[in-house]
């Protein structure tokens, strides 16, 4: 398999909801400092596609395990194309999960270079600075008490739109090779949230919550930012099978009536853009 926001031993988190149709690796130059943060933190492996809106131009970033192995661009090799990006101001950003490198791997003075280059653009206010992460030494920081947690009804949303979605994956590509998908799904949610290690295969073949207690702590915020990664990877793995904006219908069509209250919460997004589409 392959496609958006996320891949086989890659993990996936979120990026920004205002820039992304439901939160996703994906963006504009803003989210790039943030999508690379993602990427490296949760060791995820593939593409990532920088393609100029101003003019002709597009560079490809390659991670293994979170590492960056390879660049190339239309303008030729790495320092060609940091050198040629660091002169764009509007781009956008899209991170493909699970795309090999297509030529050599890059040297780790380059790979420095790269992470100067998104140095300068945080410096020059083109790229936001990604938010300080929460893990710190392997242990979890404290939240403080002030941070607000999910509300019952909230999280009765939460798990049933994820027993609808699941289903709905499982539905679409059988339920043998769903177990499989569905291993790989909560494999990349819980890299990202170690929480959503929680989440295991029902017997009837779809994701449920088996112990609530590592969630009761969570702050809300982070919460439901996990779920709309949970979502977005459900969406990623049916985009190869019948295309990004069928898949996009189809995770629409199996919330149902649980669709409206996670777009409320900001745990879904629809993209109008995408459904408008021609397939």
């Amino acid at each position: 398999m392959s496609l958006l926001l996320v891949f086989r031993e890659g993990r996936c988190s979120t990026v920004t909801q205002s820039q992304s149709f439901g939160p996703s690796w994906q963006g504009t130059l803003r989210d790039l400092a943030n999508i690379v943060a993602i990427i490296r933190r949760s060791r995820a492996f593939g593409r990532l596609t920088v393609r100029n809106e101003e003019r002709l131009g597009v560079a490809h970033f390659y991670f293994h395990a979170g590492k960056l192995v390879h660049i190339i661009s239309n303008r030729g090799d790495a320092d060609a194309t940091l050198r040629d990006v660091l002169t764009w101001t509007r781009a956008t950003v899209r991170f493909v999960r699970g795309m090999p490198p297509t030529g050599g791997a890059i040297t780790d003075e380059q790979e420095q270079h790269f992470d100067t280059f998104i140095q300068l653009l945080q410096k020059r206010g083109i790229a936001a600075t990604p938010p300080a992460p929460r893990i710190v030494e392997g242990a979890v920081v404290a939240t403080g008490a002030t941070e607000q947690l999910i509300t019952p009804q909230e999280w009765r949303i939460l798990v049933e739109g994820t027993r609808r979605v699941s289903m709905a994956v499982a539905h679409l590509i059988g339920p043998i090779e769903a177990l499989n998908v569905l291993r790989d799904i909560l494999d990349d949610c819980s890299a990202a949230f170690p929480a959503f290690t929680s989440l295991q295969i029902a017997p009837t073949g779809y994701l449920q919550v088996s112990d609530t207690t590592k969630f009761d702590r969570m702050p809300r915020g982070e919460l439901l930012e996990g779920f709309a990664a949970l979502f977005s990877i459900c969406q990623y793995f049916c985009a190869p099978i019948i295309g990004e904006a069928e898949a996009h219908r189809l995770i629409i069509q199996s919330l149902g009536d649980v669709g409206p209250s996670l777009v409320s919460l900001g745990a879904f997004k629809i993209d109008r853009s995408l459904l408008a589409s021609k397939h």
